[in-house]
């Protein structure tokens, strides 16, 4: 401790209020330097007039009526406990704000990124069709139908039975597949060649809408006779 340090030892408050005048300011600075207990007082009241400054005129009375919070005879200790009250008081409230702020935030935040990716991720609007034969035929298929802005894309899985008659040619049995709309309008849409045991999986594409298309035909590329149906919902 500064062997001064008695002289000194109450003008802790006034200095951090701006109670001193020039020269004593200048004194007192000059102590600091020195005094390590009073730079410690001065560091512990800093907050002092930032917290005075925030008090309403009813704050600063109530503060006056708190019995926790009375300062005897302007003892600085009392102010001191008082001011740091106060300051836990304002803490906890800006705690309990921040909280609630950071909060609503995350909630925001999640909106803000949810929101964008459920207009960016793409809805699946496929829709799957199985065939049905119309005739007794060695076939089994499905379709998967995807919407574009162009018509409909169409993924064909044709699979012909690997214990069927072997009378098929080397080259196999030539189909079609055709796509009819609700108008009755039919259009070829692809064509292949299956034998016995072989699974076709082609891609084709009609200009026609998803929901305009009422179904779907394999034919034999021959005679033109429907082999398959798959109705669509």
């Amino acid at each position: 401790m500064n062997p001064d340090h008695a002289r000194f030892a109450e003008w802790d408050s006034a200095y951090v209020l701006g109670a001193l005048s020039p020269a004593e300011r200048r004194e007192y600075e000059e102590h600091l330097e020195a005094c390590e207990t009073c730079r410690r007082s001065v560091a512990e009241l800093a907050p002092m007039p930032g917290l005075l400054a925030r008090l309403s005129p009813e704050r600063a009375a109530a503060l006056g009526n708190d019995p926790e919070a009375a300062v005897v005879s302007g003892s600085r200790s009392d102010l001191l406990a008082a001011v740091r009250r106060e300051d836990r008081r304002r803490r906890t409230r800006r705690a309990r704000t921040w909280w609630i702020a950071a909060a609503a935030a995350v909630v925001l935040a999640f909106v803000a990124i949810a929101v964008p990716l459920s207009i960016l991720r793409p809805f699946d609007a496929h829709e799957t069709v199985a065939f049905e034969s119309v005739v007794d035929v060695p076939l089994s298929a499905t379709a998967r139908l995807t919407p574009a802005g162009w018509g409909t894309s169409i993924e064909l899985d044709c699979r012909y039975a690997q214990d069927a008659a072997s009378d098929a040619p080397a080259e196999g049995w030539p189909y079609a597949l055709v796509v009819v709309d609700r108008d009755g309008v039919r259009s070829e849409v692809s064509s292949w060649r299956a034998s016995p045991g072989s699974t076709a999986r082609l891609s084709a594409a009609t200009a026609v809408d998803l929901d305009e298309i009422a179904s779907l035909e394999i034919r034999s590329l021959g005679s033109g006779d429907v082999l398959m149906r798959g109705v669509t919902e």
